[in-house]
């Protein structure tokens, strides 16, 4: 497995890194968000990570990605949606019988 960042930007309006990378994948490899934020990690350790999209090249074994490095995991929430905050672990879904249990 290869990890390579392709790109950095800064976006100032939301105070936050948009990182582009690219994982090389070998045979019967594969690759998850936990994975990904990980080799992220050893590249860059300043920040909270958030891994926004991954999405596989038809025909081979690459797949690119979209991270986004904020400072804190506040502003992160206060910014992303639910369903992604919830795909990178850092709000758990509700159940359905808790929420009628609540209701």
């Amino acid at each position: 497995m290869e990890f390579k960042i392709t790109s950095k930007t800064h976006d100032k309006f939301f105070d936050r890194m948009l990182v582009n990378f690219r994982v090389k994948l070998g045979p019967k490899e594969t690759i998850k968000i936990d994975d990904a934020k990980k080799l992220l990690s050893d590249q860059s350790k300043d920040g909270f990570i958030v891994i926004y999209s991954m999405k596989n090249s038809y025909g081979s074994r690459n797949v690119n990605g979209l991270a986004h490095i904020y400072k804190d995991e506040e502003s992160a929430k206060a910014l992303l949606q639910r369903y992604i905050l919830k795909k990178n672990g850092v709000i758990y879904a509700e159940r359905k019988e808790e929420k009628a249990e609540t209701k």
